[in-house]
């Protein structure tokens, strides 16, 4: 049952009790013909009530019964009334209110309050941000949990919408039980709860989710909504970050760990000018409780991950005779390589495909980031052709794999180490102990063949271990020869068994600094906010 239906059958019942009174002045006055009319108002409000109850919480509710009951005794009232027999004012509304006393008690008998859930997001790929929470929230008998693939558009340079995308069908994977968002009119439904992803509204510069799901508009339509970023903080987040419509206007926003909680409340504190704001409100708004991305690697291995025939050709049938490299392109490592018409970016992708595509001993797993090409086409739109005809050709050659599919958790799941760009997802491969080497986007074609020593690897890596007891699982590309804390391409391929002595220490350092690192992040959401809701309500 839902806050409003329930609150519409306390309204009836409210008005009932009214109406007794009134019943008993209308038998004190003689006036029957106003009595039998009381009666049947009284009757017909019940058989609504009862109606509704029966439709959300069945026919074996316990407030059924006693409506058929106050239905009968108001029958056997009205028919004494209509015989003209002599009533008791005083007794009729004393049974009357008895039974209404009754009913009442039946509606509190029933299955608790429930609440409604919906679940906004826009991309497939990013759905793993709000995944372990929805599941947690389907499997909660006291909800009903509905996930809304939202459409969102293309942006021009000059702000203006372009093409309209919508990802449902087929983009996710058969557990998720999606609803057309159309068909779901959240002005109607009042959701108790809403859930975003997308923090920008209309600020994003590429993209915009559809203006209906902005979260200055769905903050009215719902009693608490709650934004979870769609990413993992690689190092302290932006000040500006702590602007973003879907900070100021949601109630409340889940975050990774204490370190960046207290990051968000001191730039949301000093960046907002907002009425009424002080650090209790802001420790109340943002909550350290983990992240439904890190619940997804955490519970899930290569069993939970078929590859296509063609991509088991270069992977499951060399396992453990070549290393498969996870190489991941960023928007923002794009955008910093390619201001002002340079294109460092698309050399060294360049450089780095035709060196991996002369490698024997490594698999190249290509995972660019779901909008690189559209922020291409509106950022750096000099510099799209070249890049769609170096992905064109690196796909049609077929010696690595190339993955555009929504879920990045199966890339990093069969990766043996990652490459690339410094970003959220290096911060996932950490979390399950993979190493990850940032590329150096000036040192294209400079790439040594030839690894140095072992002993000269361990020592950066010793090096980088005692230097501050985290992170050292990221590691910096060298221009050339290792050293200073860096190792080149060819060290991190040559002596991966090296790197991967580091491997446990490195991972359960680098989880303690999550809340909730045990998978349990996504639950402990959904019970918090639902406690939340349900505290503020008088549940």
């Amino acid at each position: 049952m839902r806050k409003a239906q329930k609150q519409q059958i306390e309204e009836t019942f409210s008005l009932m009790g009214k109406v007794h009174e009134e019943i008993r002045k209308q038998i004190a006055d003689g006036n029957r013909e106003n009595v039998l009319q009381l009666l049947s108002d009284c009757q017909e409000g019940a058989i609504q009530a009862g109606n509704l109850i029966e439709q959300v919480e069945g026919e074996d509710a316990p407030a059924i019964g006693r409506i058929e009951e106050y239905c009968e005794t108001c029958y056997r009232i009205y028919e004494n009334v209509s015989g003209e027999e002599e009533q008791n004012p005083s007794g009729v509304y004393r049974l009357l209110q008895k039974m209404l006393a009754a009913m009442e008690s039946g509606v509190r008998l029933t299955v608790p309050v429930r609440l409604e859930i919906a679940f906004f997001c826009y991309k497939a790929s990013m759905s793993d941000s709000l995944e372990s929470i929805y599941f947690a929230a389907k499997e909660d008998p006291t909800c009903d949990a509905y996930f809304i693939p939202i459409p969102y558009y293309d942006k021009y340079p000059n702000g203006a919408f372009g093409e309209m995308h919508y990802e449902a069908e087929g983009c996710y994977p058969d557990t998720y039980e999606l609803v057309d968002w159309q068909k779901y009119n959240v002005e109607q439904r009042r959701p108790d709860i809403i859930y975003i992803m997308n923090p920008y509204d209309g600020a994003n510069l590429v993209t915009s989710v559809h203006p209906d799901y902005y979260a200055e508009r769905l903050r009215n339509l719902t009693d608490c909504l709650v934004y979870v970023p769609y990413n993992i903080s690689p190092a302290d987040p932006r000040p500006e970050k702590s602007m973003a419509p879907g900070v100021l206007f949601s109630d409340l926003m889940f975050v990774q760990s204490d370190h960046i909680r207290d990051v968000y409340i001191e730039n949301f504190l000093k960046h907002n000018d907002i009425e009424g704001l002080t650090p209790k409100v802001a420790r109340e708004k943002i909550i350290s409780m983990g992240s439904p991305k890190l619940d997804k690697l955490a519970n899930t291995g290569r069993e939970d991950y078929a590859l296509p025939s063609e991509w088991e050709k270069l992977v499951g049938s060399r396992a453990g005779e070549r290393k498969v490299i996870l190489y991941n392109l960023t928007i923002a490592s794009m955008l910093g390589g390619t201001q002002d018409g340079s294109d460092l970016y698309l050399k060294k992708l360049k450089s780095a495909l035709e060196y991996f595509r002369k490698r024997q001993d490594a698999v190249l797993w290509l995972r660019p980031h779901p909008l690189l090409l559209q922020t291409f086409d509106t950022m750096r739109p000099q510099l799209a052709a070249e890049y769609r005809e170096l992905i064109t050709a690196y796909r049609n050659e077929g010696w690595g794999i190339y993955d555009d599919t929504p879920d990045m958790n199966r890339a990093i799941i069969w990766a043996d180490a990652v490459y690339g760009d410094r970003a959220s997802l290096a911060v996932l491969a950490e979390f399950v102990g993979k190493p990850v080497l940032i590329r150096n986007i000036t040192n294209s074609g400079n790439e040594p063949e030839q690894p140095g020593s072992a002993e000269a690897v361990k020592e950066v890596m010793d090096g980088l271990s005692v230097r501050d007891g985290a992170h050292y699982y990221v590691i910096p590309e060298a221009e050339g020869a290792t050293g200073e804390g860096k190792l080149s391409i060819a060290d991190f391929l040559g002596h991966m068994d090296v790197i991967l002595e580091h491997r446990d220490e490195q991972m359960n350092q680098f989880r303690a600094r999550f809340a909730n690192p045990d998978g349990t992040a996504g639950r402990r959401i959904h019970e918090y906010t639902t406690a939340l809701v349900r505290r503020a309500r008088g549940e």
